[in-house]
């Protein structure tokens, strides 16, 4: 089983998160599928090559692993990361503000299909220390379905100004 945190963020919020991320840690961010391999490598979570790209991978280099890519067999042809189910990354899905789906900060932890090579306690350890951050840095949250989702600062902004508008 997978473990995750709900969230609800703006690019403005996620610049926070990747100056937390790259201030702390050394990471390397990519999205999910692109065009070219040197194109799945990002340095910035707005820097994704389609406009509903939501997912940004995160791997803290701490932990050894190397990317394998594959292409799709779409029309376009796209290329990602073959090898993430066992991989020590952290999956950012970014708020889709147009479909009011909020985002979240996910690990697959047990949810993986061949053998972790990596240090699993120690990754556990990294999630935590960015999830604690996560909910520390919120500056509002919201229970949804029995979920705490957490807002960042400008998300949260948006969020209550629709409430006001709903009234």
């Amino acid at each position: 089983m997978g473990r995750q945190i709900q969230i609800c963020t703006t690019d403005a919020d996620n610049l926070m998160v990747e100056e937390y991320l790259n201030s702390n840690f050394d990471c390397q961010f990519f999205q999910s599928s692109a065009p070219s391999i040197e194109e799945i490598f990002i340095q910035s979570f707005n820097q994704t090559s389609y406009p509903f790209s939501t997912q940004i991978l995160i791997w803290n280099k701490v932990f050894p692993w190397e990317p394998e890519f594959s292409q799709d067999k779409t029309s376009k042809r796209n290329y990602y990361i073959s090898n993430t189910s066992n991989a020590p990354l952290l999956e950012f899905s970014k708020t889709l503000w147009s479909r009011n789906e909020h985002g979240r900060l996910y690990w697959a932890k047990y949810f993986t299909s061949g053998t972790i090579e990596y240090d699993i306690n120690e990754f556990e350890r990294f999630y935590e220390i960015v999830t604690k951050w996560f909910i520390k840095n919120a500056k509002g949250k919201v229970k949804w379905a029995g979920v705490n989702i957490y807002y960042f600062e400008d998300a949260w902004m948006i969020h209550n100004e629709k409430v006001r508008k709903s009234i």
